[in-house]
């Protein structure tokens, strides 16, 4: 089948694959995921990955890399052991576009000697393969994409070579500000203890990039399991662009009550480690239920409250009457009266108005 007949064959499928590289509502590992799934309905391949590394002199480094059908030893043991000796970084590390077929490539029967091959390939069964480069304008990290199929299956051809390639542009514009996130994870291991913060971060261009577990937990726990595209998120984007409009500096932030909701939202920017002309946003929100029941929980402990006293301290911190006390709990507004003088006695105040003085807030 020429390349005109078969791009035609498949030219839908490799749209809608592009189209999905490039939606940042979904996260950056994600479409690299889908990635690997969706080509691998156009080209058969039985390993593959994304690696981002870094050149050390003449030397090479992983810096990350993500893949499919790898298992976590084997990752571990490219980046720690084999990457420095790759026969490919040499001729992918390049600032010209390049995609080539190792079977025409290389020389197999050489290069089947080689103690890369020996030790790393073959065992992994990574015996053809098709590989490209990207480029990458942060940190002077460089992309490179590959499929691999083992000896007992036909090498790859010219057409999948020329099918790979229609994806290469593509990759340098959607990994060109890969590894600006990779920073931010210092941010959230500072709060994680934190249970009723949860932190996010979006990129300049308003797109998530990375949260904690709390930010993570709250979410999936109402049923939000897209991290990018939810009220949430979508409502720290929007004061994202806010603070965009109104020219605000790092140090400088926004603050926000979302309506109908728990949640205390505040925006800062922030530079990036390590990369001094990059900015983020760090988005932190505050579940004031969270802490209002923790805070309440002490509280009765310090000044050993009733379950009933507890239930109309609750109920005055959130600022109901005596009266809609008294509707709410199903007790006469004497009775709410005779629990409110006995929580005044036992924190030594005369008045609610005291209340806030007597404690505060507890965030863990």
């Amino acid at each position: 089948m020429s390349n005109e007949n078969l791009f035609s064959s498949k030219i839908e499928n490799i749209n809608q694959i592009i189209a999905d590289l490039y939606d940042d509502s979904v996260l950056l590992q994600k479409r690299m995921e889908n990635f690997f799934v969706s080509l691998n309905d156009i080209v058969f391949f039985e390993k593959a990955n994304f690696l981002f590394y870094q050149k050390n002199g003449v030397s090479y480094k992983t810096h990350s890399i993500y893949t499919i059908n790898w298992n976590d030893e084997q990752k571990r043991k490219y980046q720690e052991d084999f990457c420095h000796m790759d026969d490919v970084l040499s001729i992918l590390d390049s600032d010209s576009n390049v995609t080539f077929l190792t079977n025409q490539l290389f020389n197999q029967e050489i290069r089947k000697n080689s103690l890369y091959f020996q030790e790393f390939l073959l065992p992994m069964g990574l015996h053809d393969s098709i590989e490209t480069n990207f480029s990458i304008r942060s940190r002077n990290l460089r992309g490179v994409f590959s499929i691999h199929r083992s000896n007992d299956k036909k090498n790859f051809l010219p057409d999948d070579l020329s099918l790979i390639r229609l994806f290469q542009p593509h990759f340098s514009n959607v990994f060109k500000d890969y590894g600006k996130e990779i920073d931010i994870g210092r941010i959230f291991c500072v709060l994680e203890r934190y249970n009723c913060i949860g932190i996010g971060c979006f990129n300049e261009g308003y797109n998530f990039i990375g949260c904690n577990n709390t930010y993570r937990q709250y979410l999936e726990s109402h049923g939000f399991f897209d991290l990018s595209n939810n009220p949430i998120s979508n409502c720290f984007r929007s004061l994202c662009r806010q603070m965009t409009t109104s020219g605000s500096i790092s140090g400088q932030n926004i603050e926000y009550k979302m309506e109908n909701s728990p949640l205390f939202l505040e925006v800062s920017k922030s530079h990036l480690d390590n990369i001094p002309d990059a900015e983020c946003f760090i988005c932190l929100f505050f579940d004031l239920s969270y802490v209002m029941d923790k805070t309440i929980l002490q509280i009765s402990r310090d000044f050993t409250l009733t379950n009933r006293e507890i239930d109309i301290l609750n109920l005055l911190l959130k600022g109901y009457s005596n009266e809609q006390i008294s509707a709410a709990l199903f007790i006469s507004i004497p009775t709410v009266k005779k629990h409110l003088a006995s929580i005044y006695s036992k924190m030594n105040i005369k008045s609610q108005k005291q209340i806030l003085e007597r404690i505060h807030f507890y965030d863990k």
